[in-house]
């Protein structure tokens, strides 16, 4: 591992990304390889999924951060959660850092097409070069993932199926157990939600049928391996 890949946090120097506060994070496994990212403290301006697509767009094109979808920055707060005690400072900070974020509502690049009589489609990074669709039925009843019936459709959208890992690393951020939110019935229509995070002082729920002319903030990364 080099010292760029280590689990570290680096304060905010001057207005350029590559100076902004960051936390660099090793072994977060995300698509199915596992790679260093740097999760930064400025989050985006709040914006619709839309809006969102076209920056990682933009970004991208630039090398500069990006805004994430669910998995991925799922797979940062489990990096996180499992390096907590190799630098107890830096994760105390990560951990706040990622509690309020959540708290933003924030937005992600996936979206969930719910389709009125086949399987559902979930899209990640909706819009953009690296969109790639999961099908999967994702309507159900709105549930603590302790008690969900269908926990595959975790690894869909969070790419894991694991509960107890999952809420380890909901507890560990906002000190509650995790909860899926999600269109409870097929309407006859299809119906688009974008999937973002909402956390209070009673859960942190994955929240998927939210208006995707919704605006809000996102998390920006950067592999860096």
């Amino acid at each position: 591992m080099t010292e760029e890949s280590q689990f570290a946090y680096q304060a905010p120097i001057i207005s350029h990304w590559r100076n902004e506060g960051q936390f660099t994070l090793p072994g977060v496994v995300y698509k199915g390889e596992t790679g260093a990212y740097r999760l930064f403290e400025k989050m985006t301006e709040p914006m619709t999924q839309e809006q969102l697509s076209e920056l990682y767009e933009t970004e991208k094109q630039r090398g500069n951060p990006i805004p994430t979808d669910a998995p991925l920055i799922w797979a940062i707060a489990y990096a996180g959660y499992n390096l907590k005690d190799e630098n107890p400072e830096v994760a105390k900070r990560l951990r706040a850092f990622l509690r309020n974020g959540l708290r933003r509502f924030p937005n992600t690049l996936t979206r969930i097409i719910y389709n009125p009589k086949e399987e559902d489609s979930i899209v990640h990074n909706h819009g953009t070069s690296d969109e790639y669709s999961i099908e999967k039925a994702v309507v159900g009843p709105d549930v603590f993932i302790i008690n969900i019936p269908d926990k595959k459709v975790l690894e869909s959208l969070l790419g894991t199926e694991d509960v107890t890992r999952i809420n380890n690393v909901s507890r560990w951020i906002n000190s509650t157990n995790f909860s899926l939110w999600r269109l409870n019935s097929k309407s006859g229509k299809t119906d688009e939600g974008v999937a973002g995070f909402v956390a209070d002082d009673y859960r942190l729920d994955l929240y998927c049928d939210r208006d995707p002319l919704s605006e809000y903030p996102a998390f920006r990364v950067l592999r860096v391996d």
